[in-house]
């Protein structure tokens, strides 16, 4: 994965850097995840604070467009991006921490549907 960055600007009133880059070279459009990780990896970013809001490759070609904004407060990053987002970091890093979570949610979930089914067979 090439990553070159085509603007870099401090956002002051925001309290953000803003950054749009390309990355060259993947056949399928790359996740979020590995874009923030290669962006941390090379402009030396706190991946905590840096949030991926675009990554868009076009049918046929092999240059993905991204932007990114890496604040540098964390609360900052929680003001100013669209809770669809955070939503988002925040669904990625559950299942990166562990497996038992969803686990959970799933067990909670059955739970109702086994109660309907006693029920019904009691009638």
């Amino acid at each position: 994965m090439e990553l070159k960055i085509t603007n870099d600007r401090e956002n002051a009133l925001m309290g953000r850097r803003e950054i749009t880059f390309y990355i060259d070279g993947e056949e399928k459009t790359p996740s979020a995840a590995a874009v923030k990780k290669e962006l941390c990896k090379k402009l030396n970013l706190d991946p905590e604070s840096t949030i991926v809001t675009k990554v868009e490759q076009r049918f046929g070609m092999r240059r993905a467009e991204c932007a990114a904004h890496s604040y540098k407060e964390h609360g900052a990053m929680e003001r100013n991006e669209p809770a669809h987002l955070l939503e988002r970091v925040k669904k990625r890093s559950a299942k990166q921490d562990g497996a038992a979570e969803p686990k959970a949610e799933q067990e909670q979930k059955a739970k109702p549907e086994a109660e309907e089914e006693a029920a019904e067979a009691a009638k």
